[in-house]
């Protein structure tokens, strides 16, 4: 290995490690008034209308307030189907939606982070939860970088082709 690869190796080991050690700084205020806990993770659907779950489930109870993880202008605040939803634009044009959700905002309306906008409603998970979505340039990802949430690296096996040779194996680090 040349002296150039054996340091990339070091630097990329010492940057693995400490994503390990420190969670990222949580850009967001929490959106509950609760203990923070995910009951279901981003799934993201394999096509635009394609099944998923676009957004993060947070354990909270029915009636637990509802926090602006955000500041911006309420951009949607009303029923979906049967279900509360408000959607709060940031200034960069970030879509964040949370639902079920017994809203004290109205459309137009200026939030601030860590402001109170409603109520978890029942109806979304078993035993209470808010599912909070993220639109950025009208694609869904997960939140969780913006709340702070740690995810860590999962290393997978190197796929095997027939076809390979052993000197054609890339390195594992």
């Amino acid at each position: 290995m040349t002296q150039n690869a054996s340091m990339i190796a070091h630097a990329l080991t010492a940057l693995l490690l400490a994503s390990f050690i420190s969670p990222p700084p949580a850009e967001w205020q929490w959106p509950v008034s609760h203990e923070p806990a995910v009951v279901r993770d981003f799934e993201a659907p394999e096509s635009q209308w394609g099944p998923g779950h676009r957004g993060l489930d947070l354990r909270a109870p029915a009636g637990t307030a509802v926090i602006a993880p955000v500041s911006g202008s309420v951009h949607f605040s009303g029923d979906v189907v049967d279900r509360g939803v408000v959607t709060i634009r940031t200034s960069s044009g970030q879509l964040v939606s949370m639902v079920p959700v017994v809203m004290d905002v109205e459309v137009g309306s200026r939030v601030r982070a860590g402001h109170h906008i409603g109520r978890v409603a029942a109806g979304h998970c078993p035993g209470g939860c808010l599912h909070v979505g993220l639109r950025v340039e009208g694609a869904y990802r997960s939140p969780a970088r913006e709340l702070g949430i740690l995810r860590r690296a999962r290393l997978l096996p190197f796929p095997h082709s027939a076809s390979a040779t052993p000197e054609h194996h890339s390195p594992r680090v």
